[in-house]
């Protein structure tokens, strides 16, 4: 494989685009110092994955983007191309020839990698390096400050040359991932190991529970075949005493019903009779007093017979006739004057009358709006008590925190006691009203978490808990914990969906100690709008994430979706707003009570005011009517005197004859005793029709009475058996959830013994009884704890297995890495001894193990021994023979394991000229297996090189790179020389 072209833009001083086009050959790249020829080195090690800025001589990444100049400005990107030749297709690129590319936008912070045109990942690009060997950190690039790192490093730091030579680095990397998947699987192991151990202590007594469970659900079932045959037993007995009932007493209710229709017959005939009785008793009464008035008339008449003689004489002398007149004008005067007094007490009656009409129709209509305004008002009242109740409610549930478990409650009632006590997850979170319901969703039972510093606490409490018996809760250590969050590249792809809002901890806040807080529970939860958009974007992020929606609707990890309206829950971030709000609505129903409470008190005002209007009238009203009814009692008593002396005026001024009225009344009495004794004969009569129909009655009641106890009888029989047919049903219904139809079907058994039923009953209850408790549930129970067991341990047992895979994989890993690393010195030994002979021109060198008997992390030590000179240590040759010794063992890496392409970056400016033309000379004997560039400003390196490359700054901060042919290099050097010379 070979660097065929290098491409930048934008990258450091390329503000001018760069295309570098290399064959193969040794190419140098040369110019003055600060012309930015090495920039083209570290060009290549940044496309090659390199993400130190330091590394790169920049304060950040965004120090490679081209910063402008006096006469450019700054760019927006820097961008890098660099095209390899893979016809010996050493990288597993399905191409002769491939490109790989980095982009970097000023701004935007993250990079963009390619392979071949197409989007890649960083990792990518570092496997293809790792594979040919040319990674940014391996002897494929060599600066100066590599020579010195091999020359004065720790012999463990020598080692990390030597195993990128053996090609280590790539089962390090490997192993270290094995060792990463090793210690989680050891704590899964752990963990699941915990779990199966619990799930098996879990295992014990519920087999014994769903053992005692199903000895009762047996016998149950026993109880129910024969207690349900039972009462279909006594539902059909009952039913048949019923319909024996009324076979047998089914005529009782018409015999009574007839008896009914002749008793009333009967009593009305009677009543009839007994009318006629108390009419003929009335016309006999009648009867005998008129005889008495008349008897008494006839004696009367008899009487004033006498004095009508004496009175005659009287009138004849004209002295009574005089006073009766006199009598009567006096009388006439007197009416008239009462008859005007009446009138008016008439008028004002009315008139008061009237007056009182219009005030009780006030009165009414006033009563009407009181009513309703103390309706309306009774409703303020109550919706006001119940509005209070509500904040009250409120208030005890966030200042007592009755929506919290017993355990956590404790905790927080006794928080004083634990000095990391933080508080709980529901307080320490600033939720905005928008994503209330998704985070509770989310979170459900964790906001009741308990947040403490340190494990150490939580471990306090909970010890505190057990001992006083208070409950469980959950605590959240906050050392303990790390911030989720989502990738990168996974975020991006969110952010371009619809109906994408963000993920949940950004958008809720935290005092800054609890920001680790927010992002382990939240960080790696997305949120969308709705369900059908989390579901896309779930399938978009092949279900690796949690997505909740605004309405609380969950995409778990996997797919797993939990969604629906669910039973109204207490906010938690909801309370203070509920509180807020009804503190804010009392003040203003208590303002419309004190309105209508006015409104009313000013109706009842002008309701009292009528009443005593009213009643004020009223009195008047009365006392007019007594004095209207004084002038009217008068008038009645002066027109009975009138009358009472015209008669005896009209009876004076007549001539009586008093003998022919005597007459008169003596024949009227007799006639009326005639009739009065037809009377008597009748009213005989009725009272034998009466004593008859008194007997018929008597004789009805007692057939009544006997028909009644009949029918008694038989209610009460038919009652009982109804009783136990409602007894049954409701039993089968409510025990058995069975019609009497379903239970006959199933359970029905003609050949029961009822008695040894009973008792079967009777024993079957006992036995179910001195079960005690029993949890039925425990047999799902146990059927799902062995099922959980069952997979629980054989994820245990592939956990197991896992382990011993990794264990063995990195047992392979490190045999192959010794293999390598020690296969690899030894070559490397054998070159070098060649290399340093030649690079020093005689002397001896050699490399050495630190640890012979370590050889995974063995240090690597240089025993070197120049022409003339003694062994002695490393550091304390010159600086240009510890640069000698350093190249030497390079090359002798390079000669043992050949590299594609290697990267020489000034490495020989600290040697003299006669060890530069030595060095350039041996870059020669390697070019046939490695392709080499060097940036170099020796002249013995560049005329010994086969293609030259100028890098100039003609536009300060700008670099231009021109090709020089070798010839006219050659010749300019020559030119140089001899002119140095003449000079």
């Amino acid at each position: 494989m070979k660097l065929i072209e290098v491409q930048a833009y934008g990258f450091k001083s390329f503000a001018d685009k760069v295309n570098l086009k290399f064959n193969g050959e040794i190419v140098a790249i040369v110019g003055p110092n600060g012309s930015g020829k090495s920039n083209i080195n570290d060009a290549i090690k940044w496309v090659l994955g390199e993400s130190s800025s330091k590394a790169l001589r920049g304060d950040s990444m965004e120090d490679v983007i081209f910063s402008g100049s006096e006469t450019e400005k700054e760019m927006d990107k820097a961008e890098v191309i660099l095209t390899f030749d893979n016809s010996d297709h050493e990288v597993s690129i399905p191409h002769d020839k491939f490109t790989i590319s980095r982009v970097l936008y000023r701004g935007k912070g993250s990079n963009e990698y390619y392979i071949n045109g197409e989007v890649a990942r960083m990792k990518d690009i570092k496997e293809i390096a790792m594979q040919s060997g040319i990674s940014k950190s391996s002897l494929a690039i060599i600066s100066q400050g590599t020579i010195s790192d091999v020359a004065e490093a720790t012999p463990e730091r020598r080692r990390e040359f030597f195993e990128e030579a053996a090609g280590t680095n790539m089962y390090k990397v490997r192993k270290l991932e094995a060792q990463k998947k090793l210690e989680k699987t050891n704590e899964a192991l752990v963990n699941i190991t915990t779990l199966v151990d619990e799930l098996d202590r879990q295992l014990k007594p519920l087999k014994k529970q769903a053992e005692k469970a199903k000895i009762f659900m047996d016998k149950n079932s026993q109880l129910k075949e024969v207690e349900v045959a039972l009462l279909v037993h006594e539902l059909n007995e009952s039913t048949e005493i019923i319909n024996n009932l009324k076979n047998e007493y089914g005529d009782v209710d018409s015999v009574i019903a007839n008896l009914n229709d002749n008793l009333q017959t009967v009593e009305s005939q009677l009543e009839l009779v007994a009318q006629q009785r108390r009419e003929l008793d009335k016309d006999i009464a009648d009867f005998n007093k008129k005889i008495s008035s008349l008897n008494e008339q006839i004696n009367n008449l008899q009487v004033r017979s006498i004095q009508d003689r004496q009175q005659r004489e009287w009138i004849l002398s004209g002295k009574i006739q005089v006073s009766l007149t006199e009598k009567l004008d006096t009388i006439k005067d007197r009416l008239e004057e009462l008859n005007a007094i009446i009138a008016s007490y008439k008028q004002f009656e009315n008139q008061a009358n009237l007056q009182i009409q219009n005030l009780s129709e006030k009165n009414t209509e006033i009563h009407k709006k009181l009513f309703e305004l103390n309706k309306n008002l009774s409703a303020q009242y109550d919706n006001r008590s119940k509005l209070n109740a509500r904040l009250e409610q409120f208030k005890d549930i966030r200042d007592n925190k009755l929506t919290l478990t017993k355990g956590t409650k404790t905790i927080v009632e006794n928080s004083s006691l634990f000095k990391g006590y933080k508080g709980i997850v529901s307080d320490l979170l600033e939720v905005p009203q928008e994503y209330t319901l998704a985070v509770e969703t989310v979170l459900a039972s964790a906001l009741q978490n308990i947040v403490v510093d340190v494990p150490e606490t939580a471990v306090s409490a909970v010890e505190f808990l057990k001992n006083n018996k208070a409950g469980r809760a959950t605590f959240i250590p906050l050392s303990s914990i790390r911030p989720r969050n989502i990738r990168e590249e996974h975020l991006i792809v969110a952010q371009t969906q619809e109906g994408f809002i963000g993920v949940l901890s950004n958008l809720i806040k935290t005092k800054k100690e609890f920001d680790t807080l927010r992002q382990f529970l939240l960080g790696n939860i997305l949120i969308t709008n709705n369900i059908d958009e989390a579901n896309r974007l779930s399938k978009l992020l092949e279900k690796k994430y949690m997505i909740v929606t605004l309405d609380g609707d969950i995409i778990r990890v996997g797919g797993i979706i939990t969604g629906g309206q669910s039973a109204q829950q207490s906010n938690t971030f909801e309370l203070d707003k509920k509180i807020q709000e009804l503190e804010d609505l009392i003040p203003q129903i208590t303002s419309k009570i004190n309105e209508l409470t006015k409104t009313r008190d000013d109706l009842q005002f002008q309701k009292e005011q009528m009443t005593t209007n009213n009643r004020e009238l009223s009195v008047q009203l009365s006392a007019i009517k007594q004095k209207q009814q004084e002038a009217v009692n008068e008038f009645d008593e002066l027109k009975n005197q009138y009358e009472t002396q015209t008669n005896k005026k009209v009876t004076l001024e007549e001539n009586i004859d008093f003998s022919q009225t005597i007459e008169t009344y003596i024949s009227e009495r007799d006639s009326t005793l005639a009739i009065l004794n037809s009377k008597n004969q009748k009213l005989k009569e009725i009272n034998i029709s009466i004593d008859a129909l008194i007997d018929q009655k008597s004789d009805i009641n007692a057939n009544y009475r006997e028909a009644m106890s009949v029918r008694e009888k038989y209610l009460v029989q038919q009652t009982k058996a109804n009783s136990v047919i409602e007894q049954a049903n409701k039993r089968l219904s409510e025990q058995y959830s069975l019609l009497y139809e379903n239970a006959k079907e199933l359970y029905y058994n003609p050949d029961i013994d009822y008695s040894s039923a009973k008792k079967i009953v009777q024993n079957l209850k006992i036995e179910l009884k001195e079960l005690g408790n029993v949890n039925i549930d425990s047999i799902e129970e146990l059927t799902q704890t062995q099922q959980r067991y069952d997979k629980v341990s054989e994820s245990q047992k592939e956990l197991t297995d896992a382990k011993n895979i990794i264990e063995k994989a990195i047992e392979e890993m490190d045999k192959i890495i010794i293999e390598k690393i020690t296969n690899t010195v030894e070559l490397v030994n054998n070159e070098f001894k060649f290399v340093f002979n030649k690079m020093f021109g005689g002397g001896m060198a050699e490399i050495k193990y630190t640890d012979p008997n370590n050889l995974l992390e063995t240090g690597l030590d240089i025993i070197a021994q120049p022409p003339g000179k003694s062994v002695k240590n490393l550091k304390l040759f010159s600086g240009g023979e510890k640069a000698l010794i350093a190249i030497s063992l390079l090359f002798s890496i390079l000669k043992a394991k050949p590299l594609p392409l290697c990267i020489l970056d000034e490495v020989e400016a600290a040697l003299d000229e006669a060890n530069v033309i030595r060095f350039a000379e041996f870059l020669h004997k390697l070019k046939q297996d490695t392709q080499f560039i060097v940036i170099t400003h020796r002249q013995g390196t560049m005329e010994r090189v086969d293609k030259l490359y100028g890098a100039t700054m003609q536009n300060r901060g700008v670099t231009t790179f021109f090709s020089v042919e070798l010839s006219k290099a050659k010749e300019l050097i020559k030119d140089k020389i001899t002119g140095a010379n003449n000079g």
